[in-house]
């Protein structure tokens, strides 16, 4: 009798634990069905230059983000993206979501944006997208293609058939805008004075490539560059067109000067005559020297007094083969053509560059992807600081001669010095928490600008 009352107890206990175990997997199974279901992480762009629609569901690696411009989806956001360069004083998305994360995307120098350098601004970000190193995904060397486009020789013309091409004019300008921070323009003239300089694009326009004289291999060049200068056709998407490049590759020299100086602001006007074996003659980031790919790379504007010691240096140098060379030992040199290291490390660990056509190779795409790991998996107590866009509020600029200033500098100092007042009403706004409008910053804007209270 004892046997079977036992038995029985037994039989009781594993069905019980075995019920248990069933329930217990059920659980985890609808928890885990759950979470395969759930709505992934909401990103929102907050930006007004959407002339469509944006509703995307990103995968990046293994995380998911649904990604959207449509503002009624602000209180699901877990992050907001901003583009610098569409950025509004007056529209911020207050009051600000406790979980939400603000990420800025923003590739230019200040001179769209003022407010933008100024420790107030930025700190109201937890990651960042820009020219700097320090930014969360650093943009720097986002124009120049490839390691091998730099040592590649497909764009490479032998100093003999340079001096044979253009004699005369050895340095050749592309510009299309002439008023600049740092009175590139300005420089440009004063050097003209002492040197032929061709120059093709909107700014300081000397030469046509119709009165050209050309060999018959050229003819098809011609007529694209006719078209690229004369149509003004989609410049910023045509950086590196083969046309373009065979080009500008005849010369000897090209002006690389930037339009504003940051430190690791660096565009296409460095990495391109680097590409195609010309000389870049620059000016600009003043860290550029930590990005150049090999200790001789360039002629840095600030290395002479004024355009005229550059015009009798660049004169000699055109004459001598040897040295001359020695600028461009990332093409001539086989066994080490780029010794700076720290050249190459950022190469291989950046996350986006120019020509990427791979899927999801787009700036605004590796951007969105690296907010939504921040979003899930980031800290958000972490905030931007000064260096992840930094810009001095007093412009530099290349040098003249007996020290004159550019044309156009005090009025940059002014517009930067908005840009202060600006971002220290912006940090006020934004701490304040609660909405605002275009006529609350504008007199408030007013009323410091009057009071000199921007410091």
């Amino acid at each position: 009798m004892r046997l079977h009352r036992r038995y029985y107890v037994a039989v009781c206990v594993i069905l019980c634990i075995w019920l248990a175990f069933l329930f217990v997997c059920s659980q985890w199974i609808s928890s885990y069905d759950g979470l395969k279901t759930s709505d992934p992480v909401q990103l929102l762009w907050w930006s007004r230059s959407f002339s469509f629609n944006y509703d995307e569901v990103r995968q990046c690696g293994v995380d998911t983000c649904r990604i959207s411009n449509k503002r009624s989806r602000l209180p699901m956001a877990r992050g907001v993206l901003f583009y610098g360069s569409d950025m509004k004083t007056s529209d911020f998305p207050l009051p600000r979501g406790q979980q939400q994360i603000w990420a800025l995307l923003h590739e230019e120098s200040p001179r769209n944006v003022p407010f933008v350098p100024h420790l107030e601004f930025l700190r109201h970000f937890h990651f960042t997208s820009t020219f700097s190193r320090y930014s969360n995904m650093p943009l720097t060397t986002q124009y120049l293609p490839s390691e091998q486009a730099l040592t590649s020789l497909e764009y490479h013309i032998p100093f003999e058939e340079k001096s044979k091409v253009y004699p005369s004019a050895q340095i050749v300008f592309l510009q299309t805008d002439c008023d600049t921070m740092s009175g590139r323009e300005d420089y440009v003239t004063e050097l003209m004075k002492y040197m032929q300089v061709d120059s093709f694009g909107g700014c300081l326009k000397n030469n046509d490539l119709l009165e050209r004289q050309v060999e018959p291999f050229e003819f098809k060049l011609v007529i694209f560059m006719i078209l690229f200068f004369s149509l003004n056709k989609d410049y910023l998407n045509n950086l590196y067109s083969p046309e373009l490049l065979k080009f500008l590759s005849t010369y000897k020299y090209m002006i690389a000067i930037e339009n504003a100086a940051c430190p690791d602001y660096i565009t296409e006007k460095f990495w391109r005559p680097l590409v195609i074996g010309v000389v870049p003659i620059y000016f600009g980031s003043p860290t550029i020297k930590d990005w150049q790919p090999n200790n001789k790379s360039a002629i840095y504007v600030n290395d002479f007094p004024n355009p005229r010691a550059l015009a009798e240096y660049l004169t000699k140098l055109a004459k001598n083969q040897t040295e001359y060379d020695s600028y461009r030992s990332h093409k001539l040199n086989t066994q080490s053509p780029i010794s700076n290291e720290w050249l190459l490390l950022n190469l291989a660990k950046r996350q986006y560059h120019i020509g990427d056509s791979s899927p999801g190779g787009s700036l605004f795409e590796k951007f969105e992807c690296a907010v939504c790991r921040h979003v899930i998996h980031g800290s958000r107590s972490e905030r931007a600081h000064s260096l992840h866009y930094d810009c001095p509020t007093k412009p530099p600029f290349a040098p003249l001669e007996n020290q004159v200033e550019p044309v156009n500098v005090a009025d940059w100092r002014s517009v930067l010095e908005v840009g202060q007042c600006q971002a220290k009403i912006l940090d006020e706004f934004i701490r304040r928490n609660s909405s605002y409008n275009k006529a609350d910053f504008a007199a408030e804007l007013k009323k410091r600008m009057d009071e000199n209270n921007c410091n």
